[in-house]
């Protein structure tokens, strides 16, 4: 049943947003590192994360869908086991606003909200809990398709900064 919820919010994502074909479209993909805070940096170290998504937009504003996943090793102070992680993932739809001029380098500012799935595992043992997600960031985009951002992402029980940079393209 999680299975089929995740999988219908991400398909609700990615077409609920679905404007006009005139409109560009771009897609990213991106990794860089999370930084656990809240409970969450109780217990986990600073860890990775990637992303992948689509915009869709029209000037200024775009509108997408986002797929993220990442992992972050438990301390071993706190942990039973020498192989404990949390494995953050899920999808969000997304809205972006970027300023200035394509062809410069150009700040956005962003805000989601989706599925984020906690997956614990230790010694041969794992449990996921799915929970409503959101996120919120800002960066700067270069000429070339290059990009750098900051983002905040949490749900109920895992929070975490990232801090990421990546290529996007226009198709």
């Amino acid at each position: 049943m999680k299975k089929r919820s995740v999988l219908f919010l991400a398909a609700f994502a990615f077409l609920a947003f679905a404007i006009p074909a005139q409109a560009q479209t771009t897609l990213y993909i991106g990794a860089g590192a999370s930084f656990p805070t809240s409970d969450f940096g109780d217990y986990a170290n600073t860890g990775w994360m990637g992303t992948a998504g689509a915009l869709f937009g029209a000037g200024p504003v775009g509108v997408g869908a986002e797929f993220f996943y990442g992992q972050n090793n438990h301390k071993d102070e706190v942990s039973l086991a020498d192989d404990a992680k949390t494995t953050p993932w899920g999808f969000m739809g997304i809205v972006d606003y970027a300023f200035g001029q394509p062809d410069k380098i150009r700040p956005y500012v962003f805000g989601g909200l989706g599925v984020l799935i906690h997956k614990y595992s230790a010694g041969g043992i794992s449990e996921s809990e799915t929970q409503f997600g959101y996120q919120a960031g800002a960066g700067l985009s270069f000429p070339l398709g290059i990009y750098v951002e900051g983002r905040y992402m949490g749900s109920e029980d895992t929070k975490y900064f990232g801090a990421l940079a990546g290529f996007a393209f226009d198709l």
